[in-house]
């Protein structure tokens, strides 16, 4: 395994096989992504914390061994999920993860492409469908419009990808010409630039607005471009105090998403994950949603993972970075 130590460092060592409980899965990793809650993640470790902590939310693999009380998985399956921020990650040999949590991964893409997919597709489909309400009959979002803060990201580009899929008009924001061509790749059906202000670059408000940027930045230009009684969802937590106020005349709600709640308190629902995962395959396998893998950082070593989360923490990342298991 490859854990954080108190001088957040990786550090490579061996520990004991996972335990699974009734509705756990015993994984193989064979390949794992790195996404900005690593980075997040790593920097919070305290010098006086002890033992090791094992970062990795994205991941692909063979599952070995099944808790008592799993239904629809067996020894043998290749499966893709996030997993839970409250237990080990997946930066492993082998980890233990909630089956409920998972999904068989799609069969049309590689481990290393599967591994970019869930962290990512879970934050897309829950802020579109559980927070903004997006339906899933593509004839009820005709004629309306999302705008992605932050499209040429891992869950701006699987947003992207989704919205287009259930008929929504997608804009989608980036500042260079790389990730505004990126974005228009996905299908985006307009790009703006997220460096300017972006009300006078729309030719009207949008029903719905995720950010997937920082939220602070973006505040007035959410409340300026979110038509009355819209939607907005965002990802970043903030850093100053926030005045809402500036949704309150167009009575615009504000929505918070973050991919971990369900597992991190065991709601009632939490096998939505799975459904969300498995509706992904199904519509990868199906030609309508891609991949976001746009790098392979080798297999996994404290070398290769520190230049990842080097690559993800530039803040210049397209897409999405994939390992190799050990």
């Amino acid at each position: 395994m490859l854990g954080i130590n108190a001088r957040q460092a990786f550090e490579l060592t061996e520990l004991p096989d996972p335990v699974i409980g009734d509705y756990d899965l015993l994984v193989r990793v064979k390949a794992v992504a790195v996404n900005p809650v690593d980075i997040k993640l790593k920097a919070s470790i305290k010098p006086d914390q002890a033992g090791l902590k094992i970062l990795g939310f994205d991941a692909c693999g063979e599952v070995l061994a099944t808790g008592a009380r799993v239904e629809g998985f067996a020894v043998g399956d290749r499966v893709f999920y996030a997993g839970d921020v409250m237990r080990a990650g997946c930066f492993a040999e082998q980890q233990a993860v909630d089956s409920r949590l998972v999904a068989k991964a799609p069969q049309s893409l590689s481990d290393l492409e599967a591994a970019a997919m869930p962290l990512v597709g879970l934050t897309a489909s829950e802020a579109l469908f559980d927070h903004l309400g997006m339906s899933l009959d593509a004839a009820a979002n005709q004629g309306k419009r999302i705008l992605i803060i932050g499209g040429a990201g891992g869950v701006g580009s699987m947003a992207t990808q989704l919205a287009k899929q259930v008929g929504g008009r997608v804009i989608a924001t980036a500042s260079r010409a790389d990730s505004q061509a990126w974005c228009r790749q996905l299908g985006a059906d307009q790009v703006i630039d997220h460096n300017q202000p972006l009300r006078p670059q729309l030719e009207e408000e949008v029903d719905w607005i995720l950010c997937a940027a920082d939220t602070d930045s973006h505040l007035d230009n959410m409340a300026a471009c979110i038509r009355p009684f819209g939607k907005v969802c965002a990802l970043v937590s903030h850093r100053q105090p926030m005045d809402m106020n500036r949704f309150k005349n167009k009575s615009a709600s504000f929505h918070w998403e973050f991919m971990f709640t369900r597992a991190m308190f065991k709601t009632s629902d939490q096998s939505q994950q799975g459904v969300y995962l498995q509706r992904l395959a199904q519509a990868v396998d199906a030609g309508i949603i891609r991949s976001i893998l746009t790098q392979q950082g080798g297999q996994l070593s404290v070398e290769t993972l520190q230049a990842a989360f080097d690559q993800v923490a530039s803040g210049r990342m397209i897409g999405k970075i994939a390992l190799k298991g050990f």
